[in-house]
């Protein structure tokens, strides 16, 4: 085995040991408890890298991704009762968020109540803005931590489950080139949300 080889090994090794720990399920739940709340990068980010190093580890993470998301929504639903000026204002100035973005999902909330949740992810929305609305509708607020739960599974599973595939079917590239792999996903990343908040308002 060559001395590049070995290297490669122990990366790939790290990461995937890393990725698996007890730690990275607290990363992942955190991550998506920001999201919720006031963060502007989505945790698929974290979930994608998991998936490619350590697939079996994909459905743990989600779970705790859904926890994270919950719990992130239940503050906010907290700050939405007692300031809603405040956060619509907050929520105004996160990046490729604008005031239409409120207003079309409090109307597709009005008309679709919480079936908008499952609609959102389709709509670019981030979740947090139904969360928001939701409560300024005077929504139940257990329903809305369920559905912000379907909504993260809906659509962050979804990208899990291929990411997953392609951390199985491409273990042995993934193995060799654990440095480049890793960059180039996150390059991905960087590229789509340059691109994504440059063709967005707000």
């Amino acid at each position: 085995m060559s001395g590049f080889q070995r290297q490669a090994d122990r990366v790939h090794a790290t990461l995937a040991t890393g990725l698996s720990s007890p730690a990275a399920l607290l990363v992942a739940g955190s991550w998506a408890f920001a999201e919720a709340s006031f963060f502007f990068i989505v945790p698929d980010v974290f979930l994608g890298l998991v998936a490619l190093f350590a697939p079996r580890r994909v459905a743990r993470t989600l779970a705790a991704i859904a926890v994270g998301a919950v719990a992130g929504a239940a503050l906010l639903v907290v700050i939405s009762s007692v300031a809603p000026s405040g956060v619509a204002g907050f929520l105004d100035r996160l990046p490729a968020i604008g005031p239409d973005d409120l207003v079309e999902a409090r109307a597709q909330l009005e008309s679709q109540g919480f079936m908008a949740f499952l609609s959102a992810p389709l709509e670019g929305v981030p979740v947090k803005v139904y969360v928001h609305e939701a409560t300024q509708l005077s929504l139940p607020e257990p329903l809305t931590l369920v559905f912000t739960a379907l909504n993260r599974v809906e659509r962050i599973g979804l990208f899990g489950l291929v990411m997953a595939t392609v951390g199985v079917l491409g273990r042995s590239l993934i193995a060799r080139f654990p440095r480049s792999v890793g960059v180039t996903y996150l390059a991905a990343w960087a590229a789509f949300y340059a691109a994504f908040w440059a063709a967005r308002p707000g």
